[in-house]
């Protein structure tokens, strides 16, 4: 994988290198993009806002996950309150 320049040879299954592949390409291209607004030229400044900003993202991600998995769970719960209901008529 090439990141900033820079290669990091891994030993990776060939379904991981494609995802690892996209992954590399989106830190180059949001350090391309950092670097334009913000007229940061450091590497090690560049990776480090787009590492904080893809975990934020994640982190984003798996809470709204996790939201949406409660509300299914509510209403799975309450399907079943009802299907009991029906069935003790």
């Amino acid at each position: 994988m090439l990141i900033a320049n820079r290669s990091y040879p891994l030993k990776v299954t060939p379904i991981q290198e494609e995802i690892l592949r996209k992954a590399a390409q989106t830190v180059n291209d949001r350090m391309k993009d950092y670097e334009a607004a913000y007229a940061v030229k450091d590497n090690q400044d560049l990776l480090a806002m787009c590492a904080l900003q893809l975990a934020a993202e994640q982190l984003g991600v798996h809470e709204a996950s996790e939201d949406k998995q409660a509300a299914i769970k509510k209403e799975l719960e309450a399907l079943s309150e009802l299907v009991k209901n029906l069935r003790s008529e």
